[in-house]
């Protein structure tokens, strides 16, 4: 396992949810010394199997707060609980939300040591649209912030 892990969650079918896989992507292709990219887009019970061993997990979803198309809100989540209502999207198919899950990890005393959640405001997440353009901004944007978190920013941004 690497010590630096970074989680994209979303479905692909539906529009803006598809942020977080989006960034994901965008990360693995950099091909970042040291981290491991997984994306998620079913089961979220695996969110919590898939961190173990990491010292450093980073997850980029889409969440709905009403905030304007692309807003970016960032969590460090083993500090703090997620706002649950914000990270139930629309069109989750998932018994619980990252939220939940990463609170039954907090009770469960299994939350790494460092956990930092993105969520993006998505726009559409109609069946079969795309990343609205504004949330693609967004998630460049996240992107350029986790180099940032990682130490990373020196390196790629020179």
């Amino acid at each position: 396992m690497a010590d630096i892990l970074i989680i994209g969650i979303g479905n692909i079918f539906r529009g803006d949810d598809a942020v977080g896989l989006a960034a994901a992507r965008m990360l693995r292709e950099m091909q970042l010394p040291g981290v491991k990219v997984l994306e998620l887009d079913g089961d979220l019970t695996a969110l919590a199997e898939g961190w173990q061993g990491a010292q450093m997990v980073v997850v980029i979803d889409a969440v709905t707060s009403k905030s304007a198309a692309g807003a970016i809100f960032r969590f460090v989540a083993h500090e703090e609980p997620l706002p649950q209502k914000m990270f139930a999207t629309c069109c989750s198919c998932h018994a619980f939300g990252v939220a939940q899950q990463i609170e039954i990890a907090r009770s469960l005393n299994q939350l790494p040591p460092c956990l930092i959640v993105y969520g993006i405001e998505g726009k559409d997440f109609t069946l079969g649209s795309a990343l609205s353009p504004e949330v693609a901004r967004a998630a460049q944007a996240v992107v350029r912030q986790i180099i940032v978190d990682l130490g990373l920013g020196a390196m790629m941004f020179t």
